[in-house]
């Protein structure tokens, strides 16, 4: 999930709105699949061009990635049939980029950013947070998120809004009922929120702010524009530099304080004025996967050995709480979690909804350091038995059955399991005890014929 998927969905009319926005325009190039992106950065300056010219582009093995970019440049609107007309007076098919995104990203070559640079005052770099600290607010924040999810029935409680904003906070547990992700009544994780407890940081923002947006869009459809601008603007703002709180309109306002619980900002006070500063979670509003959101906000630490066996060097619980989810607990130290794979700690997680290959790839996404120079980080051994655990699982299907017994005589038993047998509904027998199970669609029929030969 990544922003141009999500942009796909929107109406054209709010497209054309979203396209006068630089953030927006930057958001999607980034967040473009490779090929589609070096289609725009060609069309940046040579205008509208034969339609014949962009299938000369690709060679005959690249024709499927060529077509699905093309498409994807068309889902988003920014690709568009035009008419040249020529000299000889034939209007050939020509395609051009959406007027309104070539013009943004032309500034953005030029050098705009959309940002008015200012000098910070003396006293707000002094009481900025230094990075460290900004580190562990968004860290201390998500993690409280994340941990809410795997148990939010009372006396736990969901982070809650800064003090230093001094504005109305989220409702985070109407958040992730509307994303799915924890059930009312009780209220307890529901099987998506599993799902999304695997995911690495990028996947579950986008997740969270889809719905956010979503809620945005029922309120109004030009509300709607305002927010997906402004949560981009936050992605492309350079991570500690800090900005006043008064500096925004009162929608954006909200927002900032929305995005402050969540730890995509971290709020300070400067002579009782409210200031934010963009932690590096907020890199994420940017479009596109960031390298520095995957390996700085959350360092690999997990070894697996080919006995199974599961060590994670950390000292978050969180972190811990997830892998019990599919591991089984042995020894917990203070900056160490020692586990083993079962076939039942791992069967207990695929009930939950969880995907044998989820569970690899978080393994994968979170191998230490010491183990990345293993290919494959993950033994085989271990993953192939994982998904092995899961294929046995599925072998079983489930249907609706009416078992049969109490016959008079062994006789009628037998005609009836015959009748049942040569309808295609028999599923088992057992003539010693005279009884057998049918399948409940013929149930009727069955009843039917068990009274005539009584």
């Amino acid at each position: 999930m990544n922003f141009a998927t999500y942009a796909e969905s929107l109406p054209g009319t709010v497209l054309d709105q979203l396209y006068q926005s630089l953030y927006v325009c930057q958001a999607i190039l980034h967040s473009l699949p490779p090929i589609a992106k070096q289609y725009v950065v060609r069309m940046l300056h040579v205008g509208a061009i034969p339609a014949d010219w962009l299938d000369q582009w690709a060679s005959s093995q690249g024709q499927s990635k060529h077509l699905a970019a093309v498409d994807k440049l068309k889902q988003l609107q920014l690709l568009k049939h035009s008419v040249h007309q020529r000299i000889s007076g034939s209007a050939p098919a020509m395609l051009a980029l959406h007027p309104d995104f070539l013009q943004q990203l032309k500034s953005v070559q030029a050098g705009a950013n959309g940002q008015v640079a200012q000098e910070q005052p003396q006293m707000v770099r002094q009481a900025a947070p230094a990075f460290e600290k900004l580190e562990r607010y968004a860290l201390m924040r998500w993690e409280g998120l994340l941990l809410y999810l795997i148990s939010p029935a009372p006396p736990n409680k969901p982070p809650q809004a800064p003090a230093e904003i001094g504005l109305p906070g989220l409702d985070v547990d109407h958040l992730l009922l509307q994303a799915g992700l924890i059930s009312p009544e009780p209220k307890a994780i529901a099987e998506q929120g599993f799902q999304f407890l695997l995911l690495d940081t990028y996947s579950q923002l986008w997740l969270l702010l889809q719905q956010y947006i979503a809620n945005a869009q029922k309120k109004a459809e030009s509300e709607l524009v305002h927010v997906i601008s402004f949560l981009l603007q936050m992605g492309f703002r350079e991570v500690g530099v800090p900005f006043p709180l008064a500096s925004l309109n009162p929608l954006q306002a909200n927002i900032a304080a929305h995005l402050s619980q969540l730890g995509l900002l971290a709020p300070f006070r400067v002579d009782g004025e409210a200031w934010v500063s963009p932690t590096r979670l907020a890199l994420a509003l940017s479009g596109g996967p960031s390298s520095e959101v995957q390996q700085e906000v959350s360092e690999g630490y997990v070894i697996v050995e080919t006995n199974y066996r599961v060590y994670a060097y950390t000292t978050s619980e969180l972190q811990v709480a997830i892998l019990k989810l599919f591991v089984r607990a042995e020894c917990r130290l203070p900056n160490l979690f020692v586990g083993t794979l079962t076939r039942e700690s791992v069967t207990q997680a695929l009930d939950f909804g969880v995907q044998a290959d989820q569970i690899i790839s978080f393994m994968q996404q979170h191998a230490h350091p010491h183990v990345l120079h293993k290919v494959p980080v993950v033994p085989e051994v271990v993953s192939d038995q994982v998904r092995l655990w899961q294929a046995d699982t599925q072998r079983v299907r489930h249907q609706k059955a009416v078992l049969y017994d109490s016959f008079p005589t062994l006789q009628k038993h037998g005609l009836a399991v015959s009748f049942a047998r040569q309808h295609g509904w028999l599923l088992w027998q057992n003539d010693e005890q005279g009884r057998f199970v049918s399948q409940a669609g013929g149930h009727d029929q069955m009843r039917t014929y068990i009274k005539l030969i009584k």
